[in-house]
């Protein structure tokens, strides 16, 4: 679906002027153009503000930008890299060096956007730590380990940029009785290095409460996460919030899978468990939710 400039500058918090900027200036990206010559963009652009965004947080001058998005979308399907930065981690959590984890996560940040570091290192880490931690002895205590130190570098990386992100504003939290609230971090700061602007309640917040600050707030999206399937009660007082709210409402993590039909019947939408694909399916569905506005006139 095609969106003009105004939608997609409302979506990321990028003025237009500065859009056509990094079109005609930077060649970053591409519209299409309507005969009337206003521009229109598909979600791949949306994508591509978003990785840009996050590049320039990280100090990266726009002018070096689409180099390293060709550079990315070249070493997109080689896994190799990131197998053997895999294996140092789990090398590295399974004697316990945090030192050693830290140098090559400050490594790894330092060659590629955040997005991909959670996606290619962050958690098929975890993931290849949760098929094990109950078949190693230790294995509990390694999942603990470095849950804990990806928890800390999150915090810190998030307040080091909070109050940057300018775009649309969403509420996250996890589902009642969810404690586990790692997943979720992940997603808030790959959203606010996408300069979403982030409130994020974390763990076991009551729904009821999310009411309050919807109506306070007014978000374009409340973003919930979970691991286990949510009960009858749970889904009961999701669907009030679906209707009690003006807001989206999206629920991500294992439990959106678990129990897909169940939360879409609800009124929610269901994001799945990868952070990076949870938020571009999270922009595409706000774009489409924009009521249709006035193609903006440009020279």
């Amino acid at each position: 679906m095609p969106y003009p400039i105004r939608t997609i500058a409302a979506m990321t918090g990028v003025k237009p002027v500065t859009l056509r900027a990094w079109e005609t200036r930077y060649g970053l990206l591409n519209p299409i153009r309507t005969e009337s010559g206003h521009r229109l963009y598909t979600d791949a652009d949306i994508e591509t503000v978003q990785k840009a965004l996050a590049l320039r947080a990280r100090g990266i001058p726009i002018r070096q930008v689409p180099d390293i998005l060709a550079n990315e979308d070249v070493t997109a399907t080689e896994d190799e890299p990131w197998h053997g930065y895999r294996e140092r981690m789990m090398t590295a959590i399974g004697n316990f060096e945090e030192p050693e984890l830290d140098r090559i996560y400050q490594e790894v940040l330092g060659l590629y956007p955040i997005t991909s570091v959670i996606t290619d290192l962050i958690e098929p880490v975890l993931t290849l730590l949760g098929q094990r931690w109950d078949k190693v002895p230790g294995g509990i205590a390694e999942e603990h380990f470095f849950s804990t130190y990806v928890s800390h570098k999150l915090k810190a990386r998030f307040q080091h940029q909070f109050g940057q992100a300018t775009g649309p504003m969403i509420v996250c939290s996890c589902l009642p009785d969810e404690i586990h609230d790692l997943g979720l971090s992940l997603f808030c700061l790959a959203a606010h290095e996408a300069n979403y602007r982030i409130i994020n309640l974390g763990a076991n917040t009551p729904l009821s409460h999310l009411e309050v600050v919807c109506r306070r707030r007014s978000p374009s999206a409340v973003v919930l996460a979970g691991l286990m399937t949510p009960a009858n009660e749970t889904l009961q007082q999701l669907r009030q919030l679906t209707t009690r709210t003006d807001s989206r409402v999206f629920v991500g993590g294992q439990a959106s899978l678990n129990a897909r039909a169940a939360i879409e019947a609800v009124g929610a939408v269901s994001l799945g468990t990868e952070p990076a694909v949870a938020l571009r399916n999270l922009t595409q569905e706000i774009a489409s939710q924009r009521p249709s506005r006035e193609m903006e006139s440009e020279s």
